[in-house]
């Protein structure tokens, strides 16, 4: 495995908040910002992740015939032909059962196997997976949450049983944000107790085209490439606005774009 290579999980004990959206968009985000990226499907209980991407019935194996030795990782992959960096693999479908730690074992010869720069893993609700994968597998853990009460106690406790297991590097992602809720970014940190990594803002049309088999990037009205696009630049090391370039319910921030990994301006839009 690359020593150089950065793990992301992502994760919430919580269904529903929106793991599978951040996974595949901040994959996406990632590989048009410069990495080679692979996109683990490792949601046991309910793979969204193909859906969402345009996958479904495309591909024959999966993560569970590289663990068993059935395959070799190059033949459970799938390269986006959108974005000649970005790479998937799946999980077995709903149903089958794979252990997160062969899963995870997988994943990174996965990985290993199409030169990523960095793994993004998606899982589903609860914290048993992430548990598991950690004695495997040193990653970072970005926990997903909405404003939502319920949600928001789910990212605490997540964040507290990662910490408590060792895990040391945990940041937050709020999804469907929107500034007309009564839980400003503020107390969502204040209650999560989770370092803020970004903000994804409500979009109705960056849901549409997740029916389509569109991530936000493909989607020509959507307000959410840039939130994912400043999450990618932050995860580099770059210190970028929590706004900056967004629309939050119709209020327009702009400043000035971080820079790019090859020194340009970065990008205002994304096109394929």
């Amino acid at each position: 495995m690359r020593a150089d290579r950065s793990i992301y999980l992502i994760t919430s004990c919580k269904g529903g908040v929106g793991k599978s959206t951040v996974a595949v968009n901040l994959a996406f985000a990632m590989a048009l910002t410069g990495d080679v990226v692979l996109l683990a499907d490792c949601d046991t209980k309910n793979r969204t992740a193909d859906l969402m991407l345009g996958y479904d019935g495309v591909g024959m194996f999966d993560l569970s015939d590289v663990a068993d030795g059935r395959v070799a990782p190059e033949e459970a992959i799938l390269r986006d032909p959108r974005c000649e960096r970005l790479y998937y693999c799946t999980t077995p479908p709903s149903g089958e059962v794979i252990d997160p730690a062969r899963a995870a074992r997988a994943a990174v010869r996965c990985a290993d196997a199409v030169g990523a720069d960095c793994l993004i893993v998606d899982t589903s609700g609860g914290i048993d997976f992430p548990l598991a994968m950690y004695p495997d597998v040193v990653y970072d853990a970005i926990i997903v949450s909405t404003q939502s009460g319920p949600a928001l106690r789910a990212a605490e406790r997540t964040g507290a049983e990662l910490s408590h297991h060792g895990v040391r590097n945990l940041r937050l992602i709020i999804n469907e944000f929107t500034d007309k809720d009564n839980s400003p970014v503020t107390y969502v940190i204040d209650e999560t107790r989770i370092p803020l990594l970004g903000v994804i803002p409500y979009d109705g049309a960056m849901r549409r085209g997740q029916e389509l088999g569109m991530p936000a990037a493909a989607v020509e009205d959507s307000v959410c490439p840039r939130a994912f696009y400043n999450i990618a630049m932050r995860l580099r090391g770059f210190e970028v606005p929590l706004f900056d370039g967004m629309r939050i319910r119709g209020k327009r921030r702009l400043t000035s774009h971080p820079p790019s990994p090859d020194g340009g301006e970065g990008l205002s839009v994304i096109n394929f």
